[in-house]
């Protein structure tokens, strides 16, 4: 396979842009030829509705895609990146970002290549001109995409950790990098035959299935990337490595209800699984039946077979005119005297067999006189015995472990258990922390804004968009999504067949959506526990704001993000609910009648173009910026508009930090009112 870059080069003095083919084999040539030293090593993640991000490069750089996608432009150059997609581009050019539909996560590698002499030359207007060719910009997809996030992520890793030895570490693992990626552009390296391929998963899966193997666990240990096993188990078994384990798991489960006496909890445990729920569903979805029920018909049978007036059994008696009377219970016969057995639609010759057999049975039983018949008794009612005080002790287990209800919502009804313990959660974070309720995981873009305002501790991060794999290693008995997550990761079936998974709204005013989440977990007295003492915190700071503040002072909420984004709130978020809502105080006419009252009820502010601002400024400002954004904040301060505003003027405008209320959760809205408070008051 031979590629070719398309390397843009534009002179300082003339702004000539020239294109210069170039082939891999010569790039390799070229990096034979550079010492590299790495400059910087970056994670960075934009989301939905973010303006351009852009990047005026001071060294080399390749960028990674992890999830997401957005619309790139380098220089002239413009393309689409999604996830796995790589971009390399030169010292001096300028990058720009745009998240697409969904947040964008992306590694950035800054890095300079040392060059002992120039190796490209080419005449312009007879002059010879010298240029680097690793300065190229090239988009490509790795055919491997696994082994270079695995590459780049330990990267960054001894990036953030760093030693007297890193600078030394970061060129051997950059070279690394840039020989895994070449030689995967060159050809795909597949280790043995894709026969011994899957006989060795499925070896390898035998021997472990009790244990958490995952793909990339049997990828690394047999050389190959996740998808590459993945493709190939399924093309060869007809199931993915995934279904196969819990096939086998469901197997081996079956096979310990009909033979043991363990209970759902130890089988369950037995097999791989720590939540006896999660394996019970499991169970029921391979078989048809749960657990309790498949051991309690396996036990019928047996029964049945030693029951001597089973007819079906019978050689002397035709099954075809024996038949129960349906509302006859197992043994009601011995207590209860005469039941009618049979039905009377029964021939005679039917009926003569069936008294000639009971008559044999009778006279035998007989023979072996009164010491038998007691050990007989004993010795029948034993197993019965055993057997239902199992049935009983497994019907607790699975009842305690398994109650469930119908919850409402989007997307149907949806059976989920009473009192979830294994929660996954994309957006809920805080939400469930406040109820003291931690979740098994949470989406990239909620914890890395979290991380600072509440305790994350032990919350995975599920990836942008959420990743399907990682959730079903959890083994989640719940999932709460918003439906914003759905569409990147595969729609609603893809997380339902994991887990129970129900998708709510976001209400945007904390106690709704604790309280909505409180229900969804079982948590109705600590719910209440919380709004009461969030209502006892609004009606504490609303007198002391209302003491300092007219009745007809107006307000408005402005957030400036760059210069051409402006935005109006609502009584929703940014301290809106508090503001309008809450504490009563009164939007400014124009922000009532447009942003309140006039745009669409899924949205949550109004986009505004610089000129009109006065039209929307109250006789106070809330101004929500983020630290980001200073050089727009003050670009906008320092125009004529901006000081010719009353509140200016009057010292009316008031700071907030963008990111201290980006979010709603009870955790933020606590803490949000407070700072509401402070800041309104301190001028006063």
């Amino acid at each position: 396979m031979r590629m070719i870059i398309v390397y843009n080069y534009r002179n300082s003095i003339s702004g000539y842009r020239g294109v210069y083919a170039l082939s891999w084999e010569d790039q390799v040539q070229h990096w034979n030829q550079v010492s590299a030293t790495v400059l910087d090593i970056r994670h960075k993640v934009l989301w939905e509705g973010q303006d351009w991000l852009s990047y005026s490069l001071p060294a080399n750089i390749f960028l990674l895609v992890v999830s997401g996608s957005a619309y790139m432009r380098v220089d002239e150059q413009k393309c689409y990146i999604k996830r796995n997609h790589l971009i390399h581009a030169g010292k001096g050019g300028v990058v720009d970002i745009l998240p697409a539909k969904q947040e964008v996560s992306f590694y950035l590698i800054y890095y300079k290549a040392n060059w002992p002499m120039s190796t490209v030359q080419w005449v312009e207007d007879g002059r010879k001109k010298k240029e680097q060719p690793l300065r190229a910009f090239y988009h490509v997809i790795p055919p491997e995409p696994n082994v270079i996030h695995n590459q780049v992520r330990r990267m960054h890793e001894e990036w953030r950790h760093p030693c007297v030895l890193v600078q030394i570490r970061m060129r051997a693992m950059l070279f690394e990098f840039v020989h895994e990626l070449f030689s995967q552009l060159e050809h795909v390296k597949e280790n043995g035959s894709s026969s011994d391929l899957v006989a060795n998963a499925l070896r390898y899966i035998h021997e472990h299935y009790t244990e958490a193997v995952t793909m990339n666990q049997l990828a690394d240990l047999l050389g190959c990337s996740s998808s590459y096993m993945y493709r190939l188990f399924k093309a060869e078994i007809g199931k993915s490595p995934n279904e196969y384990i819990i096939g086998i798991r469901m197997e081996q489960a079956r096979q310990y209800l009909m033979t043991t006496k363990l209970t759902l909890r130890e089988i369950a445990v037995a097999i791989g699984y720590s939540d006896v729920y999660y394996f019970s569903r499991l169970y029921k979805k391979q078989y048809g039946v749960s657990p309790l029920i498949s051991r309690k018909r396996e036990f019928d049978n047996q029964t049945q077979q030693l029951n001597p007036l089973n007819p079906s059994l019978s050689s002397i008696v035709p099954t075809r005119l024996l038949s129960y009377n349906q509302n006859v219970i197992e043994n009601d016969y011995q207590d209860e005297g005469e039941i009618e057995l049979i039905s009377k639609k029964h021939s005679t010759a039917s009926m003569t067999a069936l008294v000639m057999l009971c008559l044999s049975l009778l006279v035998s039983a007989c023979q072996g006189g009164n010491s038998n018949t007691d050990v007989q008794r004993q010795g029948s009612q034993a197993p019965q015995s055993t057997n239902t005080a199992d049935s009983a002790s497994a019907g607790n287990d699975a009842e305690s472990a398994s109650e469930t209800r119908m919850y409402k919502h989007k997307y149907g009804e949806t059976e989920i258990p009473k009192s979830p313990t294994r929660v996954v959660t994309a957006y809920h974070l805080g939400h469930m922390l406040a109820l003291g309720e931690r979740p098994l995981g949470a989406a990239t873009y909620i914890l890395q804004y979290s991380e600072s305002a509440m305790d994350t501790t032990g919350v995975k991060d599920l990836g942008a968009p959420l990743s399907l794999e990682l959730i079903a290693d959890l083994e989640p008995d719940l999932i709460i999504l918003i439906e914003a997550y759905l569409e990147p990761s595969g729609g609603y079936d893809a997380f339902n067949k994991i887990a129970p998974t129900v998708v709510i709204e976001v209400n945007q005013d904390p106690v709704k959506d604790i309280r909505l989440i409180g229900d969804l977990l079982g948590k109705g007295e600590e719910t209440e526990q919380w709004v009461s003492q969030y209502e006892d915190k609004i009606a504490q700071t609303k007198e002391r704001v209302r003491g300092v503040f007219g009745p007809d002072e107006t307000f408005t909420i402005l957030n400036v993000r760059s210069e051409k984004i402006r935005m109006i709130y609502r009584d929703r978020n940014m301290g809106g609910n508090i503001l309008y809502s809450y504490w009563g105080l009164k939007p400014q006419e124009k922000v009532l009648s447009d942003v309140i009252n006039g745009i669409d009820d899924e949205s949550s502010y109004l986009d505004i173009s610089e000129e009109v601002i006065p039209e929307f400024v109250g006789d106070h400002l809330i101004l929500a910026t983020a630290p980001d954004a200073d050089e727009s904040v003050n670009h906008l301060m320092n125009s004529g508009l901006w000081r010719n505003l009353d509140a200016v003027k009057n010292n009316r405008v008031y700071r907030i930090n963008f990111d201290q209320f980006l979010f709603n959760d009870p955790i933020s809205a606590m803490k949000q009112v407070d700072i509401l408070a402070d800041v309104l008051t301190a001028k006063r």
